[in-house]
């Protein structure tokens, strides 16, 4: 059976920033020059939480509004767009992949809607 689409994003997402010089803070990405683009653009090198999720969730669909659609409703029930862009820009990138990962353990043991 094939993983559910979000569990897949959110995977995706996770292996984007886990290289912690792929991961921002304050911008949904950056380029070589540390200037903000969006998550999607051929020239981001580094990406937060959300950009990140918005940039696997693109990869699937190939739909931006869709990918947005998604990368905003991927992490819950367990934390909104809103509070993972404060973890990310105040907690850190540990914090953001520990909870990258807790989200995914908890779709695969179906205690999460998928």
């Amino acid at each position: 059976m094939s993983k559910p689409i979000k569990v897949q994003i959110l995977e995706r997402a996770r292996a984007l920033i886990e290289d912690q010089r792929c991961w921002c803070r304050g911008d949904l990405g950056r380029d070589a020059m540390d200037v903000s683009v969006g998550p999607i653009d051929s020239n981001a090198e580094r990406r937060c939480a959300l950009g990140a999720l918005v940039a696997a969730a693109y990869e699937f669909t190939n739909d931006l509004h869709l990918a947005h659609d998604l990368a905003m409703t991927a992490m819950r029930p367990f934390v909104g767009a809103t509070a993972l862009t404060h973890i990310n820009d105040t907690e850190g990138h540990a914090a953001v992949l520990t909870l990258f990962d807790i989200a995914i353990e908890r779709y695969q043991e179906g205690r999460a809607n998928a």
